[in-house]
């Protein structure tokens, strides 16, 4: 199937008029996605989350992750969970 065209219109040239759409030139509708496996056993690799301090990396819990925007270099404006679901229930 042919990805939905993102404009059309017409070229015209003196006495003649071309009809033009504008479509991408990929689709990610037939992306192929791959996993990363370890050869040797067989099964997929894990995405670790945690920190680094110096040598040292510790993984971290998932539900001691928070949202956070840097707004100067290494500074963060933390936003608990709370404080979306406040948020998207008085704009509802």
């Amino acid at each position: 199937m042919a990805p939905p065209s993102l404009w059309s219109g017409n070229l015209r040239l003196s006495l003649v008029l071309i009809p033009v759409k504008l479509v991408p030139a990929i689709s990610t509708e037939e992306a192929i996605s791959f996993r990363q496996i370890h050869e040797p056993s067989g099964k997929p690799i894990k995405y670790v989350k945690g920190v680094r301090d110096a040598d040292t990396f510790t993984e971290v819990p998932e539900e001691e992750i928070i949202k956070g925007y840097e707004h100067a270099k290494g500074h963060h404006v933390l936003i608990h969970r709370k404080e979306i679901d406040a948020h998207l229930q008085t704009s509802a």
